[in-house]
């Protein structure tokens, strides 16, 4: 918008006239009136204006049925305007002044969008809007988009009868804040946002939603509007209009086309006006299950093993929107229908479950969640849901009752499944009561899912190695369409790593064991990380690397020479040496097979140092990735049906690489096309008093080539690395396979191809 467009257009005039702009402005009333007594080219002349005013020139009225449906014909004709296009944040109008500030912050009310002017002469604005607004009665299908229509659409429900309208619907249609509210809601939720963000700013009131947990600009308003705006959404939720200086927190319940919605309002003061955040909660959500939370079968079989405990505890962590509360209540319902009774204690109560007794914490009233929960333990529950463990005594009593025959379901925010046994600790609760009490956790990140529709994928490159993605995996990636809103995504996943609390977890929880140590210790067991849960997920082309990147945290990249997780070596350690690496004169004990085998110095403790075991991690490389075998033990050996790879001893005499490739022969029935040593691991057997070597081999294989099993296995099965890393049950084979990828994954060995590969 330009201070004044009149100076412009006489200009114009002059240039096409030949007479002074002065003369003229002294002459005629407007400049259009010029034009016409002179006979100059209109559209010449308002397309000079336009340049000299930084305004673009309308050339013709673009029809546009969305501009149209937006602007109210009352508001164009009393501010003799024309609708041009528009989009989700802005309206282009036709306009003779378009320095008119009144006609900018009506239209940008009455629209709910950013207005943008073009300009025109009265006569071809007369023409475009009696053509834009001809037959407007007889037009449904334009009259469905207009904001009235939409905003008619949403009811608004009183507290104590979800049918009856409230109070303020019935007046909707003559008051304009009314309407445009109505709107700036009814848009959001159809949407789909789970949040709608109001936030004055300086040049304006930015409207923005959060879709898939990503916010996104909806519309910019007049700032004027703030104030007004925001005491509508007051009264909507119950607040004090008057109060505008500490934040306050409300409720309401609309409906739209059939939909009943509860919002939970939430107003701020800044430093341009008070922020308001409308959290829009579906009353479906609550009727979700755990099936439709995107669990990976492995995943969701884990969290169904801990739905089985009877009495215990359970926690969900993560942040702020990550899914906690919809896993619980998807958790609930399974639970359910056991037939138990069944109280849930909440700050605030998100979703209401019919055939559960739901308590709303009230802390200025002493209904407190410890309060609360003292209460339920005389209500005879079976089952109790801790909306969250803020302190102590709440975690006292939590654990108390889960000590006691009731299951307990509750949420902390750490950042990962292990954390959360040693925050309770931290919180003063003992170790062994956490370990005892403790069932299991749910560490959980929501991802966004890849629209299907304008995905496309394409062969890694090169990855960094903790990425744990062989080069050549296919990878989508996201594009752009309408059917995602041109942001390449639509609905979200969860990915999770469940901790369950096994023998070993409840021994490393008691001792005090940090978080890392129990993590290891329930990777052991067949935990995954949330990293590796957003790999596999990222392989299977449900989401994209980027995705998984924003949300989830990589390991750390392997230090070359030792395997992740491994303790930092002593100074002046350089690694284990390549199995074929020259000897080095400077070192006493070189890292060689044959030194391996020599006997340690007179008098020492450890009397022998050998090359005991081999393991073998066969790999079928594929255009979507590697797949990696892995084989379950029978039934009647040692670690029944546990899952490794291949595994032997050397026998006497035998070479490592010799032993690698008579394993594999007898184990799998499979040969060996190329073979690569990747890894060596020493480890003490105290009834030998040695310590041993087990060498670690990668072979690959041809893509049809058949398994045999031999007589220790009883199954096997091909996977995706991600896949792999969680299924071995020893944690040194989950470092091995890393050593795999990070060596190889790009394809070979590069700059130590010579050295690492056998054949």
């Amino acid at each position: 918008m330009i201070a004044n467009d009149i100076d412009p257009l006489w200009e114009a005039l002059a240039t096409a006239t030949g007479v002074a702009a002065s003369e003229l402005s002294a002459t005629f009333a407007t400049p259009w009136a010029a034009m016409d007594a002179y006979g100059a080219d209109e559209d010449a002349c308002v397309a000079a204006a336009a340049q000299r005013a930084g305004v673009s020139a309308a050339i013709d009225s673009g029809d546009s049925a969305q501009a149209t449906a937006l602007l109210p014909e009352r508001w164009a004709r009393r501010y003799g305007v024309a609708p041009l296009a528009a989009s989700d944040s802005w309206i282009e109008v036709a306009t003779s002044t378009p320095h008119d500030p009144e006609c900018e912050r009506a239209i940008g009310f009455a629209t709910g969008r950013t207005v943008r002017f073009a300009l025109a002469s009265p006569r071809r604005i007369a023409e475009w809007t009696a053509r834009a607004y001809a037959d407007e009665a007889d037009r449904p299908d334009r009259e469905d988009l207009r904001p009235a229509s939409m905003a008619s659409e949403l009811q608004h429900l009183t507290p104590d009868n979800d049918g009856a309208p409230g109070g303020g619907a019935s007046r909707r249609g003559g008051d304009d804040v009314m309407r445009l509210v109505d709107r700036l809601l009814s848009e959001g939720i159809r949407a789909g946002a789970s949040d709608v963000h109001v936030e004055p700013e300086e040049q304006g009131v930015v409207v923005r939603h959060r879709i898939d947990g990503v916010l996104r600009d909806a519309t910019t308003l007049p700032r004027d509007i703030g104030p007004a705006l925001a005491s509508r959404v007051k009264i909507l939720s119950g607040l004090d209009i008057a109060v505008r200086l500490r934040p306050q927190d409300g409720r309401a319940r609309v409906a739209v086309g059939g939909q009943t919605l509860d919002l939970r309002v939430s107003t701020l003061p800044a430093s341009h006006g008070e922020k308001i955040v409308v959290r829009i909660l579906d009353a479906s959500g609550a009727e979700r299950t755990l099936d439709a939370m995107g669990f990976a079968s492995v995943e969701r079989a884990r969290v169904q093993r801990l739905l089985e405990a009877r009495e215990g505890l359970i926690l969900v962590t993560g942040p702020t929107g990550s899914g906690k509360t919809t896993t619980l209540y998807a958790a609930l319902r399974e639970v359910r229908e056991r037939g138990v009774n069944i109280v849930t204690v909440e700050d605030p109560i998100e979703y209401r479950i019919p055939g559960i007794v739901q308590v709303q914490v009230r802390e200025r009233s002493g209904l407190t969640f410890a309060a609360a929960l003292r209460s339920i333990m005389r209500q005879d529950p079976d089952v109790i849901l801790v909306g969250e463990i803020r302190d102590r005594e709440t975690a006292e009593i939590a654990l108390q009752a889960s000590l006691t025959g009731h299951l307990v379901l509750s949420t902390l925010h750490t950042n990962d499944a292990a954390s959360a046994a040693t925050r309770l600790a931290d919180m003063g609760i003992p170790a062994i009561k956490v370990a005892t009490a403790l069932k299991g956790i749910i560490a959980q990140r929501l991802l966004r899912r890849v629209c299907p529709a304008c995905m496309r994928q394409e062969p890694a490159g090169d990855p960094q190695p903790r990425f744990r993605i062989a080069r050549g995996t296919l990878l989508p990636i996201a594009g752009t369409c309408d059917a995602c809103a041109q942001s390449g995504f639509s609905g979200r996943l969860a990915i999770v790593e469940v901790l369950l609390a096994t023998p070993d977890v409840e021994r490393a929880i008691a001792s005090g064991a940090p978080a890392e140590s129990v993590a290891a210790v329930a990777r052991s067991g067949g935990m995954q990380s949330l990293w590796e849960s957003g790999v596999a997920r990222v392989i299977e082309g449900a989401t994209t690397l980027d995705e998984l990147l924003r949300v989830a945290e990589p390991p750390a990249a392997p230090t070359p020479g030792r395997a992740p997780g491994a303790t930092v070596p002593p100074p002046g350690y350089d690694g284990p040496r390549s199995l074929h690496s020259p000897r080095d004169a400077e070192s006493p004990v070189p890292w060689s097979v044959e030194a391996a085998r020599m006997p340690a110095a007179e008098g020492a403790g450890v009397t022998d140092i050998k090359v005991g075991t081999i393991d073998v991690y066969v790999i079928r490389p594929q255009p979507g990735g590697w797949r990696v075998l892995v084989m379950q033990r029978a039934t009647d050996t040692r670690c029944p049906t546990a899952w490794e790879a291949v595994h032997g001893r050397l026998e006497e005499g035998e070479e490592p690489e010799d032993g690698a490739i008579r394993e594999l022969r007898e184990e799998t029935g499979l040969v060996a096309e190329r073979l690569y040593v990747v890894t060596t691991q020493p480890y003490y057997i105290k009834a030998m008093r040695s310590v041993q070597l087990s060498i670690g081999f990668a072979a690959f294989v041809a893509t049809d080539a058949d398994v045999k099993l031999g007589a220790e296995h009883q199954a096997y099965e091909w996977l995706t690395v991600a896949e792999a890393l969680a299924r071995f049950a020893w944690p040194r084979e989950r470092q091995a396979l890393e050593e795999v990828v990070t060596l190889v994954g790009p394809g070979d060995a590069g700059a130590v191809e010579d050295v690492l590969r056998i054949f």
